[in-house]
């Protein structure tokens, strides 16, 4: 398997991250169907990923299908729950397990509740962007900040901090500590072309991985305890 994932500080155990090809979910057909649709998207959106979109053009060539792909309805720039401070960012996506769970909660928006059912939130940065320092008006910071705030303020567990070629989850028990994730290069294992790597991918960042599946709970708590 390419070397496309890493585990820093420890974010999983590492002897569960080993017996992943052993889980139930290895085997799951959805995933190689995942993997030909965000191939054919990469190939339909080259033209445009060369350029280096910025945030709000990789949030929607590209982000807003590779979530589809892997199986999620994500919800767009939700209000954070009454009572946070308005001027807070907002998620760059909410995600849900199924359009069925989104629908449930839809006339909460705003609240603490609509919250309660979504697996995750997502902060995008542009395409290929550092992960580590982000440069604002203010000056530079860690974008995994943000993704701190989206889970305190919304009370979701997991957190998603992408500049669309590597993705880095979060849990909000350790997200304010900033540098305590699991990062996977999501173009390394496309590049190269390898079923395991990608099977690794989806295994952590699907609805599966977050959410569970009829074989069993969610995959990443598995991996965490």
């Amino acid at each position: 398997m390419a070397e496309v994932f890493q585990n820093v500080n420890n974010f999983f155990v590492d002897e569960r991250l080993q017996q992943m090809p052993t889980f139930p979910e290895w085997e799951n057909d959805a995933i190689e169907q995942s993997l030909r649709e965000i191939e054919e998207l990469l190939e339909k959106r080259q033209a445009q990923l060369d350029e280096s979109p910025g945030e709000l053009e990789t949030q929607y060539y590209w982000m807003s299908y590779v979530l589809r792909a892997l199986g999620y309805c994500a919800s767009v720039a939700e209000p954070p729950p009454q009572g946070v401070d308005a001027e807070d960012v907002r998620p760059d996506f909410t995600l849900f397990y199924s359009a069925e769970d989104f629908r449930r909660v839809v006339g909460m928006r705003g609240e603490r509740e609509f919250f309660a059912n979504a697996l995750g939130v997502v902060r995008t940065l542009s395409w290929g962007a550092s992960l580590d320092e982000y440069e604002s008006e203010d000056g530079t910071y860690s974008p995994a900040f943000d993704v701190d705030r989206h889970l305190r303020n919304t009370g979701t567990n997991w957190g998603i901090l992408t500049n669309g070629k590597v993705w880095r989850l979060y849990h909000r028990d350790s997200s304010g500590l900033l540098n305590t994730y699991f990062e996977f290069d999501l173009m390394g294992a496309l590049e190269s072309n390898d079923l395991d790597a990608f099977r690794t991918f989806w295994l952590v960042f699907s609805p599966e991985g977050l959410g569970g599946s009829e074989v069993g709970g969610a995959i990443v708590q598995r991996l965490l305890n």
